[in-house]
């Protein structure tokens, strides 16, 4: 018997984790565990005003099931270890029913493990390292951020839709970046008549024109930023001041605001960034405005994915009638979760990879949003390449 095929009997036959049967007055606890301090707090901050801003809306219909619903909240302060133990900590002392909110890759890594070992589902956000979901993977699950492949094949899709033929990337020394670099490597270097270019920067680096002086030497029409989300910002900046005229792209690489926040004019027409907003639908529009009457910031697309772990979370538990994390992970793994405003149907592998994965890639423009989704903040985003569905990312092993 094969190993992969073994780890899964042994999950589907081993008991949960002993739960004690939950009275209607005993609140539902979801689990914020997140990026809350260090260099991914931009994301972090954001998924967790989502997730409340979500409570809010479900204590105002009544609770699920009938029952209060609280967001416990845990910083891993983007370390693995830390992310463990606190894991080990929301399950096992606060009984939550699912954890949601992973940005780290690396952190993604080690509580999947974790995650798969005590059945209770595990919802990452920004976690897109390929390795961290396998094949007997069951309690583990994307929301925002696709495996890198596929993230990469949605950039693929608009290099060859804008014919650019000179190609860099930027990518940091960690599990995302070495993930990004490996599908670049796969997807975009193959293709007929395309140079390209990848240099490797420390996560925490701050100057990049070492960097980008060698990217500078084939000329690039565009710079795949997303390799190197904590300074993608900063590059860019440094790229404009060494003079190189070249549009970055991003997978879903900096927080909307941060964008905008770091570099000002400099963004209009020239970043170019993944999504899973979609700023055109009138529900998102709506969702928009009333996220920032509550919280004074922009719905981007951490916000929405941290709302959207506590909807489909809820929506587990009323279809089922069940606060089991094993009932509820099984049926978010067979079930299909359709969030209007959001770019794409949540629908999953086997393993908790998504299956209608289609981000929106935009840019941004001068102007407020319409409506109040921003008011006063003198840009918007505007849509220029919607991606087609792209192909689940199978986990070798």
């Amino acid at each position: 018997m094969g190993i992969g095929l073994m780890a899964l009997i042994l999950t589907l036959v081993m008991p949960a984790y002993p739960r004690p049967q939950a009275s209607a007055a005993e609140p539902v606890k979801i689990a914020l565990l997140t990026s809350l301090s260090g260099v991914f707090t931009g994301w972090g901050t954001k998924v967790r005003d989502g997730m409340r801003f979500a409570v809010k809306e479900l204590e105002e219909k009544g609770g699920i099931l009938g029952r209060r619903v609280i967001i416990v909240e845990r910083d891993t302060k983007g370390d693995p270890g830390e992310g463990v133990s606190l894991f080990k900590g929301l399950v096992e002392r606060d009984r939550v029913v699912a954890v949601g909110g992973i940005i780290s890759s690396s952190v993604g890594l080690a509580t999947a493990k974790e995650a798969e070992a005590l059945r209770v589902p595990l919802f990452l956000v920004m976690s897109g390292s390929h390795v961290i979901l396998g094949k007997a993977s069951r309690f583990t699950f994307r929301t925002c951020l696709a495996a890198a492949p596929m993230n990469i094949e949605a950039v693929a899709a608009l290099i060859k839709a804008r014919g650019f033929k000179r190609i860099g990337a930027l990518i940091a020394d960690f599990a995302w970046g070495h993930s990004l670099k490996e599908a670049i490597e796969k997807m975009v270097v193959p293709m007929p008549g395309v140079t390209v270019r990848q240099e490797i920067a420390p996560l925490p680096e701050k100057d990049f024109t070492t960097y980008l002086r060698k990217l500078k030497g084939i000329n690039p029409e565009i710079i795949i930023m997303g390799g190197h989300p904590a300074g993608a910002a900063t590059a860019t900046k440094q790229a404009v001041e060494l003079g190189m005229d070249v549009s970055v792209a991003g997978t879903f690489t900096q927080p909307t605001e941060g964008w905008m926040k770091t570099l000002g004019d400099i963004a209009f027409g020239r970043i170019i960034d993944q999504t899973s907003v979609d700023p055109e639908h009138p529900e998102y529009r709506r969702l928009a405005e009333k996220f920032f009457d509550a919280t004074g910031g922009l719905f981007d697309y951490n916000a929405f994915a941290g709302y959207v772990i506590v909807k489909m979370v809820a929506d587990a538990m009323e279809k089922t009638g069940s606060d089991s994390p094993v009932v509820i992970a099984k049926k978010i793994r067979e079930g299909r979760f359709v969030q209007p405003g959001y770019a794409y149907p949540l629908s999953y592998t086997e393993w908790g990879e998504m299956k209608e994965f289609a981000p929106i890639i935009y840019t941004f423009k001068p102007g407020d949003p319409p409506g109040r989704i921003f008011p006063g903040s003198g840009w918007h985003t505007e849509i220029v390449f919607r991606s087609p569905p792209v192909k689940p990312y199978v986990p070798e092993k």
